[in-house]
Formats: structure tokens, sequence, C-alpha cells
């Protein structure tokens, strides 16, 4: 995925989100007794919320570099993501399959002559109107 194929927030939106992002962590810094933290978090605050207001073009380049960021994170956690829940889930119950002699596909072959499945009740018309 190419970063001109994203669309990008308002930078309204961005700049809000930011505000309340750094409001939240200087409450927090504040509750833990970090005063140095809380002048830092409380005065980005600030900055973002009157350049929102004032001119909120001025945050397209922290826009596009947080959206940025936010692909590359993407690109970089949803393979681990994906691999993790293959190997710890799917690959252990497939074992666990094999191991026990289960063949949900009924790929076991050797003894047969045909692949087909024969029913036990008769066939009627009507099931065959509404399938799925």
């Amino acid at each position: 995925m190419n970063f001109s194929d994203v669309e990008l927030p308002s930078n309204k939106k961005f700049g809000f989100f930011f505000t309340l992002v750094f409001a939240i962590a200087a409450s927090y810094f504040y509750l833990n007794g970090s005063v140095t933290w809380v002048y830092l978090f409380a005065v980005a605050a600030v900055i973002f919320f009157f350049v929102t207001i004032i001119k909120a073009d001025a945050l397209l380049p922290l826009n596009k570099l947080w959206m940025r960021f936010g692909l590359l994170l993407g690109m970089i956690i949803s393979p681990i993501v994906l691999g993790i829940i293959f190997f710890g889930l799917f690959t252990p119950i497939a074992i666990l399959m094999r191991v026990s002699g289960r063949d949900e596909l009924r790929l076991n072959f050797k003894n047969k002559t045909s692949h087909w499945i024969s029913r036990s009740e008769p066939i009627q018309a009507d099931s065959f109107k509404h399938q799925f």
C-alpha cells in the first residue's frame, strides 16, 4: 500500500485528538506527582489546541508523519499477529487432529474406489429449491 493511496484525517481532527492525548498524559503525570512531565504535556496540549483553532493547516506535516508511522506499524505488526494466531492456534489443532487420526476432509482414499458419499435418505425435489 502506498502512502499516496491513504486518505489523511482532517488536520482539525488530528489536532484535537493530540490535544486530548497530551491533556490525558498531563493528567496522568499530575496524579502521579511528576511535575516536569505535567508541564511538558500541558504545554504541548495548549500549543496543539491553539494551533488547531488558529491555523490547522500547520499540522499537515505532523499529520502525514503520524500516518506514515501508523502504516509502518501496521506493516510490521499485522504479519506478527497473524503468525502468532496461525502457529499458536491452527497448527496445534492440526497436529492434535492428525495424532488422533481425524480426517475431516475425507482425504484418506486408500481403500475406496470413488469419492461419492452415499445419502441415507431419499432425494426429494424440494431439497433443491432453497439450498443455502
